[in-house]
């Protein structure tokens, strides 16, 4: 408004540093934000026409090279380190940036932050089963009687330990289960608070065999310790 009043200033030309810039564009409204230049006031043009025609500056500051094969990527840039050397006259005024390094590098952090969610997947799954493994024998201390009971009644020893392995991978599943639902439940929140979230199918059938055999790995002492208990001594415990 104050370079052009009321009329159209979509084709007309303004000087910035004595280089006229034709309008091709005005941006809507959005007056100044607290502590910064009022955003009306601003002018965009591209960064090249600014760093030659304002600047001066007619070198190009960067250069996007891409080898044919990733193989060649070190050789290509020894190449290119050595050319530019030569053009700078022996100073190296320059820097090169090589990405494959740079993802390498990448890489290499998540494959030690996977390392370590992994070791610490692993330890949270041998302190679970240690107490599953409580639980259990704590459980067939309590129920000495009752298996003693069953034994007299004919079963086997087999069955007492298919009983007591299936007790203690239900337990497993349920608390695999309550995991799985709790990362849904937090997953979905995030989506909706506008933080991408990946659900995985995979992830949580892995949680789910973790479960199972944890159940079964930690859950085998207690029921084999079930299934050899001596019927007579059982049904006279206390």
């Amino acid at each position: 408004e104050k370079l052009f009043g009321n009329s159209n200033p979509l084709g007309q030309y303004i000087l910035i540093e004595n280089s006229p810039f034709q309008v091709i564009g005005v941006l809507a409204a959005k007056g100044a934000s607290s502590g910064e230049q009022d955003a009306d006031e601003r002018v965009m043009i591209p960064y090249t026409t600014a760093s030659v025609r304002l600047f001066g500056n007619h070198d190009p500051e960067y250069v996007v090279i891409a080898a044919a094969d990733a193989r060649q990527v070190k050789d290509t840039e020894k190449v290119i380190d050595q050319l530019l050397f030569k053009l700078h006259n022996g100073v190296h005024d320059y820097e090169l940036t090589n990405n494959a390094a740079m993802i390498q590098a990448e890489a290499r952090t998540q494959n030690t932050l996977s390392l370590m969610l992994g070791a610490i997947a692993a330890i949270s799954l041998l302190v679970g089963g240690i107490g599953v493994m409580n639980i259990m024998l704590m459980t067939v201390r309590e129920r000495t009687r009752e298996i003693g009971i069953r034994m007299a009644t004919g079963a086997r020893q087999r069955d007492i330990l298919r009983q007591f392995l299936t007790e203690a991978v239900m337990l497993t599943v349920v608390g695999g289960v309550t995991g799985i639902v709790l990362a849904l439940l937090i997953g979905g929140a995030l989506t909706l608070s506008k933080v991408a979230v990946a659900f995985s199918l995979e992830a949580a059938l892995g949680a789910f065999a973790c479960a199972v055999v944890t159940g079964v790995i930690f859950g085998f002492m207690p029921a084999r310790k079930a299934a050899r208990l001596d019927p007579v001594a059982a049904l006279t415990s206390v």
